[in-house]
């Protein structure tokens, strides 16, 4: 091996290492977007009223979120119902080895935050609404 490639081979081996590890940071972001969203649109289709809703978010966000995110601890979420619209917000930590073992990133973890809106809305009921509405202007009943 020459002098040449002792330098440059570690650091293709790093920046291909790095590049691996900021997908699995990427995988965490969009997995969590992935399940608030589900989040709020199960609690927006399936339950009908807005205690229910409140309560059926509140039970269900555990199990939701589990285990499965990478270098992270806890999901830390709220969810609240307001009317047609459910919400949910949650975040999360990535702790990386980096900051402890060679002091190559700054001090600080990165943070992972996201929150959803969804709107729910009765379909038949608004069918129906433009139904009526296309009668009436047509001259019907």
């Amino acid at each position: 091996m020459t002098v040449e490639a002792s330098f440059i081979v570690p650091w293709v081996v790093f920046i291909i290492v790095w590049i691996i590890y900021l997908g699995y940071f990427e995988y965490d972001r969009c997995l969590l977007f992935q399940d608030n969203y589900m989040l709020a649109s199960q609690a927006g289709s399936i339950i009908k009223t807005r205690e229910d809703r409140t309560e059926w978010l509140n039970s269900h966000m555990r199990g939701q979120y589990g285990n499965k995110y990478m270098g992270t601890g806890s999901v830390d979420a709220t969810g609240e119902v307001t009317g047609t619209q459910v919400r949910v917000r949650s975040s999360l930590t990535v702790r990386h080895p980096l900051v402890y073992h060679a002091g190559m990133i700054p001090s600080s973890n990165w943070h992972i935050s996201d929150e959803v809106h969804v709107d729910y809305y009765s379909f038949t009921k608004r069918i129906r609404l433009f139904r009526s509405a296309g009668r009436v202007l047509d001259g019907g009943s």
